[in-house]
């Protein structure tokens, strides 16, 4: 860069100097050459006339001796006189000396300087008889003119080799002239650049170490010479810009630590709500889970009878406040970043007719139609995911349409399946359809109506989504209804894998019970229902409040238990999973179900490791029954 600034600047100095220089040149060339050539056609003219009124007396008396004598003396009268010839008026040649041209002559007439050939110049000068008037002294007469005649020409040919050699000595000089101007041109275009770059080059390294964050760099203002103003505004402006960084650095120190602050007050606050929620997650569980037992048995005893409408208001309200435990949990565990899909291939033809199962009894209460079109497309993902997308989906889509029905369908889409949920319901605004994927965002409950739902359902869709990596949407035309998709991997089929009935499976069609069940549990609320809940069943119980309770009990009764239900946190050091174990040793082929509030990865990573089934408290008693009986069977 540097010495592309200094060859720019030498460049601009330059080239006005050498153009000034060729100008003057080639002014005094074309002037000199001008001069030379008009000098010597004032020679030849002047040679010409000269022999004209000369040869006038020879011509007229017919001496030709006389003619040649003076041809030849014109030789020597310029050294550039190539010849010289006297003719007649019909061209005839009546004396000549040197060398001469004749075949190049043109018509006789008057020419002064024409050039015959590049090295020779010709001048025709007419010789003239004239006639003096004589006065008649005698008779008294004057003549009044005189009387002219042509009797011959004087050929004059000069030679131009020593013009062009002149010319040549003259454009040799010229070039030189020229060359020593834009020489000293250059020499003085030289210094002046260097007087600028030097100067110019120090403030462009100066500002570049500025830039670089040296904020300590100054110019020398006694060498910048004539940019010494430059030099010392660069300085003021470098010291201004240290201030105001300086300045600038404690701001930004003084923000910095006041956002730290901030972001330690906020993971603080976070970590407080994920204990809160980690509290809540298993102290609200439990006795929810030991509720949702009473009201199990509840429903199943002689007061269920006498007082259905009752029975019917609290497992109402024990479901209502189920489902807004698990949503505000599962927000808030989708959040943490705990959630860990675990992919494999999955159908989706059982998956769609456990959703119509679980949900037509609510459509035919509302009087709706639920259709659900049979596949037997797979896709890779996470079945429990996937099930609780579609359930939320469908279950939004009957909440929200009073009439018409709601349609579930699947289509191969290339190496994707669209999953889709059809309703009849009254479609949503175009400027809400990206809100109602927020927490509680609900367009048709502003009183915050229970029964319509929380507003979580579609945000939870929105996470559980986010995780599989599946994009989801909604497509709506206000008043003809909406449709929700979401998009799925495609899958070859597989083998399906084994799983455990669904949440919301139907009972009705399940035997009673039978063998004995051992509960080990440390909340007493918990075994309670428990208890109460699978005797109702048809099965034996019996409870325990940990680890030694459990071995003692199982000695007092001298049964060996069918099956186990262990709560994963139990007093002291033993875990439930330990205790699982243990009773497995001790009494092989028995069953395991653990069951626990915390339902984290590594929890269940836990018990997948172990082999044993994981449900998740509070569990909805159809989903224990069903549980149990597939394992006592």
């Amino acid at each position: 860069m540097n010495r592309n600034l200094r060859t720019r600047i030498l460049g601009l100095a330059l080239l006005p100097v050498t153009l000034v220089a060729v100008l003057l040149t080639t002014v005094f060339l074309l002037h000199s050459i001008d001069s030379i050539e008009q000098g010597l056609r004032t020679r030849g003219t002047a040679i010409s006339r000269q022999l004209a009124a000369l040869s006038e007396f020879g011509i007229f008396s017919g001496q030709r001796a006389a003619l040649g004598a003076l041809s030849a003396s014109a030789l020597g009268i310029d050294p550039d006189v190539r010849g010289a010839a006297i003719v007649d008026p019909g061209g005839a040649i009546l004396a000549r000396g040197g060398e001469l041209n004749p075949a190049h002559w043109p018509s006789l007439a008057r020419i002064e300087g024409r050039h015959i050939n590049a090295d020779v110049l010709l001048f025709v000068e007419p010789v003239v008889l004239r006639r003096l008037p004589v006065d008649d002294i005698y008779g008294g007469v004057e003549s009044p003119t005189t009387e002219a005649k042509v009797i011959g020409y004087v050929m004059l040919e000069l030679s131009l080799r020593e013009v062009s050699a002149r010319v040549k000595r003259l454009i040799a000089i010229g070039f030189v002239i020229a060359a020593l101007g834009a020489a000293l041109g250059g020499w003085l275009a030289f210094r002046i650049a260097r007087a600028i770059t030097r100067p110019l080059l120090a403030a462009n390294e100066v500002v570049a170490r500025i830039a670089g964050g040296d904020l300590a760099a100054r110019m020398e203002v006694n060498s910048a010479g004539p940019l010494r103003s430059l030099s010392i505004g660069i300085n003021h402006m470098a010291a201004r810009i240290g201030v105001s960084q300086e300045d600038l650095r404690s701001r930004v120190a003084e923000a910095t630590a006041g956002l730290q602050r901030e972001k330690d007050a906020a993971e603080r606050a976070t970590m407080a709500k994920s204990h809160f929620l980690a509290a809540a997650s298993h102290d609200l569980r439990q006795p929810l889970h030991a509720l949702g037992l009473f009201v199990s048995a509840l429903a199943q005893s002689d007061t269920a009878n006498r007082e259905p409408a009752l029975v019917a208001h609290i497992r109402s309200a024990t479901d209502t406040l189920q489902n807004l435990l698990d949503s505000i949990l599962d927000v808030s565990r989708l959040d943490s970043g705990n959630v860990v899909p675990r992919i494999a291939p999955l159908a989706l033809g059982p998956v769609l007719e456990r959703i119509q199962r679980d949900l037509s009894l609510i459509a035919e209460h509302k009087g709706l139609r639920l259709k659900v079109r049979a596949t037997d497309l797979w896709v890779s993902s996470d079945a429990e995911m996937v099930q609780r997308i579609l359930l939320n989906l469908v279950g939004n889509a009957l909440r929200y349409t009073r009439s018409g029905g709601v349609l579930v369908s699947c289509r191969r889409r290339g190496d994707q399946v669209l999953v889709e949920v059809w309703d009849t319901g009254a479609g949503i605004p175009e400027r809400a359809r990206a809100e109602i994927f927020e927490e509680y965002m609900q367009l048709e409950n502003p009183e915050r109506d229970r029964a319509k739902g929380l507003g979580l359902g579609l945000a939870i869709c929105r996470r559980l989504a986010d995780l599989l990596s599946a994009p989801i949407g909604v497509r709506s035309r206000p008043g003809r209804g909406s449709v929700f998709w979401i998009r799925l991997p495609l899958q070859q089929p597989a083998a399906e894998l084994a799983h455990l009935p669904s949440a919301m499976e139907s009972t009705d069609d399940l035997a009673r019970l039978g063998g004995t069940v051992l509960v080990v549990d440390s909340d007493p609320l918990v075994r309670a229902g428990m208890e109460t809940a699978i005797t109702g069943w048809g099965a034996r119980v019996v409870v325990a409040g940990g680890r030694e309770q459990a071995m003692i009990r199982c000695g007092e009764s001298r049964t060996i238990p069918d099956m186990a239900i262990c709560n994963l946190r139990l007093p002291g050091k033993l875990s439930g999973i330990d205790l699982a174990r243990e009773l497995c040793a001790l009494y092989p082929g028995i069953g395991i179900l653990l069951i626990s509030a915390d339902v984290s990865e590594a929890t269940q990573a836990a018990a997948r490791a172990a082999g044993f089934p994981l449900l998740k408290q509070p569990i909805a008693a159809g989903r224990l029954r069903a549980a149990l009986h597939t394992l006592l069977a």
